[in-house]
């Protein structure tokens, strides 16, 4: 692809072992995927537009674990084959595929955004393979209320905006993080803005962001019924990050009520998890020891 961004991640640790990279094929198309460590396996899964890359930070912050980051399908380096269009459940397949290429099974699994969907989907169809799942803010808009009318305008903003300029991807995502921060509160950042310092991540986000709007958008659409929840034999936890927005704490607070629990907190965390790679380690690494160990499942505090 014309225009990649292959700066390393500024938040890497330069001191951090190099990982086994290698592309594998994996339900009918091939993965890229880094691997970090040995021991419990932790799979990391981000929206379409964060890469392997982007999760960096937070994987070599993961000691003791084999870490899997990977682009997946129609993301940058990985293939392309029947995408987009299949959804949560392909996804779901290529990350049960991917954990089975590399030998691991019995993984925590750490997945945020869009990527939360997937995470979830991966739980509920391959819970074989998952030992417990962390969904960090999954994007269900249409289990909350406003959730519809805020995607509705999402939408508007990125359709209109593609009219105009046919394939703009990067000004398309631009525009989609404009419509929500509207919604939201019209006085604050950005949705997509990075904190200073951290351009890099915006940067990367553009490379990636016709895997956004193509594909990620539209997870944004499914649902996940009550059913699949309460007969999830998968350990599932939802957290959300204190300085988030709003609605995806209600989000995560729905789906936890309907499994009879409270959700997760990160303190000082927002949406884009990758901005503080401690903490999200830190609330991984709680939650990934191993079954010989005791389990630490204290919730953060506000």
């Amino acid at each position: 692809m014309a225009g990649q961004d292959l700066r390393t991640n500024p938040d890497a640790r330069p001191d951090a072992a190099a990982p086994r990279i290698g592309r594998h094929p994996v339900n009918g198309t091939s993965l890229y995927a880094e691997v970090r460590g040995s021991g419990p396996a932790v799979l990391l899964i981000g929206a379409a537009d964060e890469d392997a890359e982007v999760y960096r930070p937070i994987a070599e912050r993961l000691p003791n674990r084999t870490v899997v980051t990977y682009d997946r399908r129609g993301t940058l380096r990985s293939g392309r084959e029947n995408w987009p269009g299949g959804g949560s459940l392909l996804h779901a397949d290529d990350a049960a595929g991917l954990l089975s290429a590399l030998g691991l099974e019995d993984a925590v699994v750490f997945a945020a955004s869009a990527g939360g969907i997937v995470g979830l989907r991966l739980a509920l169809r391959h819970p074989e393979m998952v030992h417990r799942a962390l969904i960090y803010e999954p994007g269900y808009f249409r289990h909350v209320p406003g959730g519809e009318e805020m995607q509705r305008r999402v939408y508007a903003a990125v359709a209109e905006h593609l009219s105009a300029h046919p394939e703009d991807w990067a000004g398309a995502s631009a525009a989609l993080g404009r419509a929500i921060t509207s919604t939201i509160d019209p006085e604050s950042r950005g949705f997509f803005e990075p904190p200073r310092g951290k351009e890099w991540y915006a940067e990367r986000g553009d490379i990636n962001a016709e895997a956004l709007i193509r594909e990620a958008l539209t997870l944004t659409a499914e649902r996940v019924t009550t059913a699949e929840l309460e007969s999830a034999t998968v350990d599932i936890r939802f957290a959300f990050g204190t300085s988030s927005v709003p609605i995806f704490r209600e989000i995560v607070e729905h789906l936890s009520a309907i499994r009879g629990e409270t959700p997760d907190s990160i303190h000082g965390v927002g949406h884009a998890v990758y901005y503080l790679p401690d903490a999200i380690a830190a609330y991984i690494l709680a939650h990934s020891r191993p079954r010989s160990e005791n389990s630490l499942d204290a919730t953060d505090e506000d």
